[in-house]
Order: structure tokens, then sequence, then C-alpha cells
């Protein structure tokens, strides 16, 4: 009964392995199928950038009808050749567009939409949207948008590297539907596809596929995944396409896959039950013997449950109670590196959270940076726009730091002048400001953009908001040899008694409740998460008088 029971669990597992390797190579099938459509598609918008009527279009503030006409036949002959197509248009960076199939819905610019913008902030790449639905376009021929996939790429200048314009080409699903319908797994298996957002790009007609959920599918590599939908055992495996970031699901079912087994193995499993009954009555003959050291194992399982782990069970004979202290001693030692499993995943996952907290520290006035560079180009020389490039430019070297997340006192301060030069060019007669650095303190290291931040919530949320002219004053000290002190002073429109207390204590116990717009929250958790809780920022404020917000650092060398 035993072989019975086991060898239906290896049978039944080999099944599932079978099965398994079956739904990849259809993963894969259907995978190199769209990799092929879409390398086809991407050669397509090359072309047709390179296409001297296309180009015409692209340079020119208003084309000429003959030029649109020019420009739609080329559009036309890759249309023809690839019956996949559903419709392809042209828009230029004037926010002319051209198209033999789509129009504008309304007047709204096309250079406004997302998919545009999406386009030229990667302009060498090629981006996929799925179910492209509410954009300012309609196809002619009322070929519906959640039955396309849209391909989007920028046109630049391969000189300058100057964006001219975006081409947009929309391809039926068709062509997926055909790959994955045409592949069967099991009587109730199937395949569907999900984009990096979780929306489902193409899925066979049922019940189960709304079901599953994108949480489900979040690692980039999968590994089978066993779910239980109404009541029913499903695999899932899915790949991540690289690049693009969308998910190829197959999805099967176990009971459907393991039926006979199961069957084979509940039988198994009544026998074994009865078998287990049976050698209890007879075990209670035997029990008088073993009391002893099962109470004495027992004592230990609630020294155990009290917290202590450094407890092992001891036994002269290697009887079955012997074997069982054993085990024991195996399991309290398997808790004790489970543990610190756990203390090792919480560190890594504490890591994770600050990366994403890093990235979300991003620089928002790059706008108003590039409408200032505009405006001063017209109204100055071109010296004046030198110097702010170069502050620019600064900014996101050492922003960047080449991936490393700690940099030098001076670095950091660099930074910080260089986004005050940017910001003094805006609000000239607005802002002045001074920086006093310990010179002790210029060679330490410290979590890269900190003072940035503070700068920028004391312009906008002080300086900007008082009448007449603000004062920022920045000062670095080192305090006790084993601290750094961060301080930045504003004379704004300072905080009320009652919201700066609020204020204070959010940083102090990190919670969310008064976060949304403060960019010093996000600095006050790379300090705690990098450095401990014993650190972070403190605000002190008068109203109406000013805001100051100081920063305690360790010192650190490297």
């Amino acid at each position: 009964m035993t072989l019975s029971f086991f060898g239906g669990n290896i049978f039944k597992k080999s099944l599932e392995e079978e099965a398994n390797i079956h739904t990849e190579q259809m993963i894969d099938q259907v995978w190199n199928n769209i990799e092929t459509l879409i390398q086809e598609n991407d050669n397509i918008l090359y072309y047709l950038s390179k296409e001297d009527a296309v180009e015409q279009f692209m340079n020119q503030n208003s084309p000429s009808k003959a030029v649109e006409m020019a420009a739609n036949e080329k559009l036309q002959v890759f249309k023809d050749r690839h019956p996949e197509i559903a419709g392809a248009i042209l828009v230029n960076q004037y926010d002319n567009f051209t198209s033999n199939e789509m129009v504008r819905v309304s007047r709204d610019p096309l250079t406004q939409e997302s998919w545009y913008i999406k386009a030229i902030q990667s302009p060498g790449e090629i981006q996929l949207i799925s179910n492209p639905i509410g954009r300012n376009l309609k196809n002619q021929s009322n070929y519906q948008v959640n039955n396309v996939l849209t391909l989007v790429k920028a046109v630049a200048n391969p000189t300058t590297r100057e964006i001219k314009g975006v081409i947009l080409i929309d391809l039926k699903l068709d062509f997926i539907k055909n790959v994955i319908e045409s592949i069967k797994l099991g009587k109730s298996g199937f395949i569907f596809i999900m984009d990096k957002e979780g929306n489902i790009v193409y899925s066979p007609v049922n019940s189960t596929v709304y079901r599953i959920h994108p949480k489900w599918l979040e690692e980039k590599e999968s590994t089978p995944i066993e779910k239980k939908i109404n009541n029913e055992k499903f695999q899932i495996i899915y790949n991540t396409i690289p690049g693009i970031g969308w998910k190829i699901v197959g999805v099967f079912s176990l009971n459907e896959t393991t039926k006979v087994v199961s069957k084979v193995q509940a039988f198994t499993l009544i026998i074994a039950v009865i078998t287990l009954l049976i050698g209890s009555i007879i075990s209670l003959f035997f029990a008088s013997t073993i009391t002893k050291p099962v109470k004495k194992l027992m004592t230990l399982m609630e020294k155990v449950e009290e917290g202590r782990l450094d407890l092992r069970f001891q036994s002269k004979y290697n009887d079955e109670i012997g074997q069982l202290g054993n085990s024991y001693n195996k399991m309290i030692q398997k808790v004790e590196e489970l543990i610190d499993l756990v203390y090792i995943e919480q560190q890594s996952k504490r890591e994770a959270e600050l990366k994403i907290l890093q990235a979300q520290i991003k620089p928002h006035f790059l706008y108003n940076t590039l409408d200032t560079i505009q405006w001063m180009a017209t109204e100055y020389k071109a010296d004046k726009i030198v110097e702010m490039v170069n502050a620019l430019t600064t900014l996101f070297r050492i922003g960047l730091n080449k991936g490393n997340e700690f940099i030098t006192v001076e670095e950091e301060v660099e930074h910080v002048k260089s986004y005050l030069i940017i910001q003094m060019t805006r609000y000239e007669s607005k802002i002045e400001y001074e920086i006093d650095v310990d010179e002790t303190a210029k060679n330490f290291y410290v979590l890269k953009l900190i003072l940035q931040p503070l700068v920028e919530n004391a312009i906008y949320h002080g300086i900007r908001n008082k009448r007449g002219k603000g004062k920022i004053s920045i000062s670095i000290r080192v305090k006790d040899d084993e601290t750094l002190l961060f301080t930045v002073k504003d004379t704004g429109l300072g905080i009320e008694e009652e919201a700066l207390h609020r204020l204070n204590h959010s940083l102090k116990n990190m919670n969310d409740e008064h976060k949304k717009g403060y960019g010093l929250f996000n600095v006050n958790e790379r300090i705690k998460l990098s450095y401990g809780d014993q650190y972070g920022l403190e605000l002190k404020s008068e109203y109406k008088i000013g805001t100051t917000v100081i920063g305690v650092l360790p010192i650190k060398s490297k």
C-alpha cells in the first residue's frame, strides 16, 4: 500500500512535469510568433522613417497636399503588403498628421497623447500598447481598438537626434488569436497574454482567466504556480518577454491531468488510514514503556514555545523515542535557520523599499528649466544659457553618480549649488542663498540627493508663497565627531504650530498620513532605511517668519 501511494505520487508528479514541459513549449511557440511579427513591424517602422516622402512630411510645419499624398502612398504600400496592419498614421512635431485610415476625433493636439509622449521619451525603442482605448484617433473602417495592438516609434534626426515625429501602426489581434487558439492544453487549458500593467492583451473566451490575479505573476521568472479557482486546482506557468514586460501565461487543470491517479491515491489513502488505526490500537499496549521520555520531550517543546531554542533532547538509547528526539533536535535547528532566513528576507525587503523610495525622488523641475532656457535664448545672450545648461548637466551627473548611492558631502553641496543656479535663473528677484560647510566634513560620504529635495521644499512651500524676496541658508556641521548636521533654513511663509506638530510626528513615526506633496518625507525615509531610526529629519518653524529643516546623519568615511 505504501508503494502504491508513493508510486501514485511519483506518477502524478511525472504527469505534471510532462504537462509543464508541454505548456512551456507552447508558450515559447507563441512568443516566437509574436517576436517575429513585432520585429517585422519594427523593420516596417524603420523603412517608413527612411522614405523621402515621410521625411519631407516630418520636417515641414505645414506640409502641402502633395507631400501628404506621397506619404500616404508609402503607408498604403506597406499596408497592402502586410494584411495584419489595421491602420497607420504619421504625426510630426508640429502636430500635423496624415493617414489613409485614421482621423483625429477632437482638435486636441496629438503630440500631447500618451502614446506620442511615450514614444519620444524612448526614441530608440518600439513601444507596444494593448487596448488603446480613449485615444484621440478613430479608424474610418470602424475597426475596434480593443481588437488591435498598437506599435509606436519616434522618428529622430540621425545626426542631431532631434525628434521629428512619431509613426503609429495598429496591428490586428487576429494574428495572436490564430496562434493561441490553435494551441490546446488538455480539455480546459489555455494560453493568454498579459501586458506589464496587468491588463489582458488577448485571451480565449473563458471564465477562468478573469479569476487569475496579476499579483500571482509579479516575478520575472516563472516557476509552476498551483492555484485553486472555482474549487478546481490549476497549474499556471508564464514567461516574461524581455524589453516589453509582457507575460505569456499557460493555464491547465491539475484535476484533469491527474484525475485517474487521484482516484488510485484516494483508494490507497483509505487503506492507509485503516492500517494506521490498527497500528494505533496496537501501540497503546506499549505506551507505558515510553511515557517518561515522551513527557521529557513535551516539556522541552513547552520551553520552545516560550522562546528557548537552545535546549536539546538527550537520549541514551537509539530506539523510537531516541530517533524522535533527534528529529526534534533537527526541527529546532531548522527553526533557527528559518528565523535567520526570515531576518535576511526582511533586510532584503527593506533594501528593495529603499530603492523604490529613491526612485520616487525625481527632478520635477525639469520642464520649468527647459521653459526658462527657451525664454533665455530669446531675451539674453548665449553665455547665460551655457551656464544654466552646465548647472543642469552637473545636477544630473551627480544625481546619477554611476548608480552609486553614496557621494561625498562636497559633491552633495555641488549638486545643490547647481540646482540653486537653475532656480535663481527662474526666480531671479525672489531668492538669495548662502552655503556654509565645515571643511572637515567635505570628504565624508552621505546618501546622495539629501539637500536638493529639502531646498526644493523650501522654495515651493515656503518662499514662493511669500511676498517679497526670500533667503535660503544651508549649513553642514560635524557634531561630536560622530554625527553630521544638515540644516536648510528659509525665510518663507513658515508653518502653523498645529501643522508643524503633525509633520514632525509623521517624520518620527514614518507614517503616510501627511506625506503627499512633501519631498522631505522621502528624504527622511531614505535616511532611516539607510542608517537606522535614530537618524532622520526634524522641522522647526515660526509662522510667517520661516522654517528650518535639520537632518541628522552618521559620519561615514567611505
